[in-house]
């Protein structure tokens, strides 16, 4: 492997090395055209030479307020060759927080996707005086009136001169490995985002330790990218290993179409927060219910094979001639069909950003379709420990990366050091020294354990963490996963901070439901009276029970009650990577919540 001293040298060495490999794929007049490596270099020292046409200065930040799209990489990636540091900013942002960001990093320019997007930087102009200009990728949203609004194409117009190739790489030169590559914000579940300044070092060092770790990710081809580039996991996955590897990244069109992107694209591998996963397995799983008695019995068949194929390979004994015969049937009947559904060249994915659901990933492990789960922060360069395909466990985020230490403090807080670990919070020297220990170790502020084996094992967030009336510590993460297990519940947050027992807010999976009440003759009512339907809360109230079932009495359900409308980004009750924000539901459903310790 080559020695790089920061990531410019990297692209620089890519660009040549695989000119003719595809770099980005994306759809287009309705089918998936290619870039290659070549092409995207050419469009990358455009925007790199049009930025210093207009001024940009190598430390100067800008940020992008846009969807996942190959403009994305071709204004990020510019930047970057220009010695300028990057960040990004969610789509789902609302004005307010895009000011904050854009205000704390004293961004020159930006960019942004199209006229949603740029309304918002126009309502809060007033606020943002660093801002030089904005390119926008969408010229149908173009406002041509003002003076600091450009279309991005101005910046491909004309070709790198020979001078400004001559500055690019002498900007790659002179970048040291610990100057800042980028600052990632948060997205927080409380207060303000911070900006966390990571290195060109801890995005090196990250991935040739995850090459050590993972050996065979070096072989890959091609990703599949749908979370947004705003978040670390896919920023350093999906986005900075993408292009270390020289790989191709393949844009999703949405969420939505992701079935469909994943049979056109046939990714090797790509990334994803459990809730990704929850919702493939839930349409899975809801199609077999409706299915034949004869289907269903084939499934759960196949299914019970491919899990006893499944402990075999985990334990790395030889699989028995009577199971291998059995498996290549239940492949045949099965299995293809739902890797087909992820294109069929899949090696694996990971999944981060929370906890994963053990039951999901033996699911999908049975049918041959790998999740490798993983631990990390934005302030570890996202990745500190991961699962690896020859050694998994699943109900663990898997062993440290190589060269990356992990502790348990005396309240059970998980500590990490290694090279991965972030330099500081932008322009917040108080929470940088708070976050670490005297002895350079970063707080996580996970709870979690170490097993024999030397796997992490995570509990919840520290601040999370529901402290009951009786002194009891709870984390409720797990039991949330055990509610989720249950066919009509969706969503589940579990309180009871100082209160003397838990409780619930449910939100119903809709096609459970309404499978349940068609199946049961239930018809004409509308959604608020289903879900308080008798017969639709006597079956939620079974799998509340059948969790509680495998709880210390202290750590059960007393009481519930059923949300009519889902926790959502745009409600403001979920971050945009899809974490439940407690505060903001509690504080939304205050009454709810106070009339279930009424009742006692």
């Amino acid at each position: 492997m080559m020695t790089y001293k920061n990531f410019n040298q990297v692209l620089l060495h890519n660009f040549s090395r695989y000119a003719e490999n595809p770099a980005l794929m994306f759809k287009s007049g309705g089918s998936y055209q290619t870039m290659s490596y070549g092409e995207f270099k050419n469009i990358c020292f455009r925007v790199a030479s049009g930025l210093m046409k207009k001024g940009l200065q190598p430390g100067d930040r800008i940020a992008v307020l846009s969807q996942n799209r190959p403009e994305w990489a071709e204004a990020d990636t510019g930047v970057l060759l220009a010695g300028a540091i990057n960040s990004a900013i969610y789509a789902s942002s609302l004005p307010e927080e895009a000011a904050f960001i854009i205000q704390n990093l004293e961004a020159s320019y930006l960019f942004v996707e199209d006229s949603l997007q740029l309304e918002k930087i126009l309502a809060i102009r007033n606020n943002i005086p660093s801002v030089r200009g904005v390119f926008v990728f969408d010229e149908s949203s173009l406002i041509s009136d003002r003076s600091w609004i450009f279309p991005f194409s101005e910046l491909l117009q004309e070709e790198a001169p020979s001078a400004t190739v001559t500055k690019i790489h002498e900007i790659a030169e002179n970048i040291e490995g610990e100057d800042t590559i980028c600052i990632i914000y948060t997205s927080g579940t409380t207060g303000n985002p911070k900006g966390v300044v990571l290195t060109h070092n801890n995005y090196i060092r990250t991935i040739e330790m995850l090459i050590e770790h993972v050996k065979d990710i070096s072989k890959l081809k091609r990703n599949i990218s749908f979370l947004p580039l705003a978040h670390a996991f896919e920023h350093f996955a999906g986005y900075y290993l993408v292009l270390f590897l020289g790989c191709c990244i393949a844009y999703a069109e949405n969420i939505t179409t992701l079935i469909e992107n994943f049979r056109e694209v046939k990714p090797n591998f790509f990334v994803a927060v459990p809730r990704v996963f929850e919702k493939i397995h839930a349409r899975i799983t809801q199609g077999v219910r409706s299915a034949s008695l004869i289907r269903k019995a084939i499934f759960y068949w196949a299914l019970n094979t491919g899990k006893k194929k499944s402990v075999y390979k985990r334990s790395g004994l030889p699989l028995p001639w009577y199971l291998k015969i059995r498996h290549t049937l239940a492949d045949a009947l099965l299995f293809k069909k739902v890797k087909s559904a992820f294109g069929g060249q899949l090696e694996f994915c990971v999944s981060g950003g929370a906890p994963l659901s053990k039951e999901v990933a033996e699911f999908f492990d049975a049918m041959d379709i790998l999740i490798l789960e993983g631990w990390g922060a934005t302030e570890a360069t996202t990745p500190s420990t991961l699962n690896s395909p020859y050694d998994y466990c699943f109900g663990t985020v898997g062993k440290p990366l190589p060269g990356v230490t992990v502790r348990v403090a005396q309240d059970g807080e998980l500590e990490v050091k290694g090279p991965n670990i972030f330099k500081e919070y932008w322009r917040n020297p108080e929470e940088t020294y708070a976050t670490f220990t005297e002895d350079g170790f970063y707080r996580t502020g996970d709870i979690g354990e170490i097993n024999e084996e030397g796997r992490i094992i995570i509990t919840d967030r520290k601040k999370q963490l529901i402290i009951t009336s009786g002194g009891k510590n709870i984390a409720p993460a797990p039991i949330e996963n055990l509610l989720l297990g249950g066919r009509h519940i969706e969503m589940a947050y579990v309180h009871g901070d100082r209160r003397n027992y838990l409780t619930a807010l449910l939100v119903l999976d809709q096609n459970a439901v309404k499978a349940t009440a068609e199946y049961n003759g239930i018809k004409d009512h509308t959604w608020p009276e289903l879900i308080h339907h008798p017969l639709i809360m006597e079956k939620v109230q079974k799998e509340v029970d059948r969790a509680n079932e495998q709880l210390p009495r202290f750590m059960q359900i007393k009481y519930f009650r059923i949300l009519q409308e889902p926790f959502s980004i745009e409600g403001g009750d979920m971050t945009p990577t899809m974490k439940l924000k407690k505060r903001v539901i509690e504080e939304k459903n205050k009454d709810l919540l106070d009339s279930m310790y009424k009742e006692d």
